[in-house]
């Protein structure tokens, strides 16, 4: 029985890295959203288009959107970060008959060290930027 505890605490232990299940399931708070979003991330959108964004830690954009191998569009703007939500206010855009400002809500699904996964409310579509640098 005693091995049977041991057992089941190292393999708790292991799952856990050090810390309590608690803990793991806490949900990140807007601060630490912000924190992890700063730096530049990368997504490739089922090869159709590819989008590189650097955000600083005020939450400023610069965004490069290339659809095909000739069309690369800048895109500007602000994302704020409101109770879980991504709030994105497009301020600039190269795109010719592109209406701005234009504001996006977004239902941030996870952000850690490597990946910011979110999707626009309303739809079930998930983007998955992947982190290029800090």
């Amino acid at each position: 029985m005693k091995t049977l505890l041991i057992i089941c605490s190292l393999i708790i232990a292991c799952f856990c890295n050090g810390q309590s299940v608690v803990e793991t399931n806490k949900p990140q708070s807007d601060a630490e959203i912000r924190q992890k979003m700063t730096g530049t991330w990368f997504l490739d959108y089922v090869h159709v288009w590819q989008s590189t964004i650097t955000i600083a830690s005020n939450g400023d954009y610069v965004a490069y959107r290339t659809s095909g191998r000739t069309r690369t569009n800048k895109l500007e703007g602000t994302f704020e970060i409101r109770d879980g939500m991504m709030i994105d206010t497009l301020k600039k855009s190269s795109i010719t008959n592109e209406p701005v400002p234009l504001v996006f809500t977004n239902v941030i699904i996870r952000v850690d060290e490597h990946e910011l996964v979110f999707r626009a409310q309303g739809r079930s579509q998930e983007m998955v930027f992947r982190k290029v640098t800090r």
